[in-house]
């Protein structure tokens, strides 16, 4: 059965728009089962999904190096965001005590800012290990952050702390996928 010439052209546009339909469907399950698959590895998934599901470039990202570069972003991000808040919260404070521990605080995410931009470097290298060993270097620092408050850590401090420490996770977990250690995704 032929079909005529003038039915030709809508079949090709009918069938070539869904396909397109079709891939963007398995697209957007590829990236959150991405998410997923990546979050539940970290030490903090409930977290972890809630920060990437909400973020639109890790919402789009369809391979673990897509994600793992938008990590490497959102980690430097939080932390500026985080120090800044130390620093200003640093110039409010009357409380010589409560000045250090800002101050100890500041230290710690210049360093964790330290460490997260040498692990981008070697991210854009392809040297995933020695990510993985900035970025757990990175890790450590707002967990010495929370340990100069003890018990009466600020919440918004609490929040940034979690943060980084979340996506200095999805990092490590990314960089060892793509290192060829420990965890494997499905294919996508």
């Amino acid at each position: 059965m032929e079909l005529p010439f003038a039915l030709i052209k809508p079949c090709i546009l009918f069938f070539f728009i869904l396909g397109n339909i079709t891939f963007l469907r398995v697209r957007a399950k590829t990236s959150n089962d991405l998410i997923s698959d990546v979050c539940k590895r970290t030490t903090t998934p409930r977290l972890c999904l809630q920060i990437l599901k909400s973020n639109g470039r890790a919402r789009k990202a369809s391979s673990p190096l897509e994600l793992g570069e938008v990590s490497m972003d959102l980690s430097k991000s939080s932390a500026k965001a985080t120090k800044n808040m130390i620093l200003f919260s640093s110039l409010r404070t009357r409380d010589k005590g409560l000045k250090e521990r800002y101050k100890s605080c500041a230290v710690n995410y210049d360093s964790a800012l330290y460490y997260i931009n040498i692990a981008n470097q070697y991210f854009k290298g392809g040297d995933y290990a020695s990510v993985g060993r900035y970025t757990a270097a990175a890790l450590n620092e707002p967990i010495a952050c929370r340990h100069n408050f003890a018990r009466a850590e600020p919440a918004w401090l609490r929040e940034g702390n979690d943060k980084l420490e979340c996506l200095c996770s999805v990092v490590l977990v990314i960089s060892d996928h793509l290192s060829g250690r420990h965890c494997s995704f499905p294919a996508g």
